[in-house]
């Protein structure tokens, strides 16, 4: 009788930090770390969990929500029905007028400060108090969120087993605004082995399995041009010394407008590439209620008959089929 007191105790407790949201049954947790990085944390989390679960870190794009980048991508849909988490970060108006993450200041792109360190806080605080299986989690981010994914992604490449990056930027592309202009233009000169060491000199004493990488990419991206997943795709393949060819599937999946590049090792895919036309900067999306579809139509997320989503948490090893 005691413990099952001091249980719900504890259950009050956890709640009592919670503000709920009603959009897509989102939670607020405000009492998460340190937040340096003055972050906000947003979680979706299945309701009947009685084991220990995969986790799933979503950030969103510029001028973007949690509420809406979990609407758009679909990631909550998913979630619910192949029995995972999802944590998603949000950036305040306050650091970023468009609330874009600060994937070019180096405090922020810092392993021990800033917005990459706070975002590592949110995992750590869901490991310590939900069932999360520490050898599954992910992390996803499109545009600014994309280039965050990447920052997370060579900070700790310990906490992830894969990632996916959504029109984002190669890591250290940036120290500055000036210079993030440029890297997002594919406008940033560095040598093949530089931008490798730029991951492997930022883990000097790492000798684990760096994560599994998927890449998509609009060919008429405005924004952030192509050339940037040109260059992270280089840039993981030097990390996981990748020296065979890729196979390379035009209208992947019966898709025109999309080519899928696969690098191997061991026979296992370890980065991915979608290269998608008539995209423009923004994420591909499925509406409909098959299978492989999902996700909404906005601002930034265009039908492509190509759920993104669905094929990230594929590449991820969610998908109950």
């Amino acid at each position: 009788m005691i413990e099952k007191f001091q249980n719900i105790i504890g259950l009050i407790l956890l709640l009592t930090s919670f503000q709920l949201i009603s959009q897509n049954n989102l939670v607020e947790i405000t009492d998460f770390g340190a937040n340096k990085g003055n972050l906000e944390m947003y979680v979706y989390k299945p309701i009947n969990n009685d084991m220990e679960v995969p986790l799933v870190i979503v950030l969103h794009g510029c001028v973007q929500t949690a509420n809406e980048i979990a609407d758009q991508s679909g990631w909550s849909t998913l979630a619910a029905s192949n029995n995972f988490m999802v944590i998603y970060p949000q950036q305040k108006v306050e650091n970023n007028l468009n609330k874009c993450f600060n994937w070019y200041e180096n405090t922020d792109i810092s392993k021990k400060d800033g917005e990459s360190e706070t975002i590592k806080e949110m995992i750590q605080y869901a490991i310590q108090n939900f069932d999360i299986d520490t050898s599954k989690i992910f992390i996803t981010g499109i545009s600014a969120g994309g280039a965050m994914t990447n920052i997370l992604l060579a900070n700790y490449p310990d906490l992830f087993k894969s990632g996916s990056v959504l029109a984002g930027i190669p890591f250290q592309a940036a120290n500055d605004l000036a210079t993030a202009y440029a890297a997002m233009q594919g406008n940033v000169e560095k040598t093949n082995e530089e931008w490798v060491a730029a991951i492997s000199e930022n883990n000097p004493n790492y000798d684990g399995k760096y994560p599994e990488v998927v890449i998509f990419h609009g060919i008429d991206d405005p924004f952030v041009n192509i050339k940037n997943a040109e260059i992270i795709e280089m840039q993981w393949k030097g990390i996981h010394k990748i020296v065979t060819k890729p196979i390379i599937v035009s209208e992947f999946n019966g898709n025109r407008d999309i080519t899928k590049t696969t690098y191997f090792k061991n026979n296992c895919p370890i980065i991915v590439k979608y290269e998608i036309n008539n995209l423009g900067h923004a994420m591909a999306v499925d509406p409909g209620t098959e299978k492989q579809q999902g996700g909404n139509v906005a601002r930034f997320a265009l039908d492509k008959n190509f759920h993104s989503t669905y094929w990230t948490a594929k590449f991820f090893g969610l998908i109950n089929d």
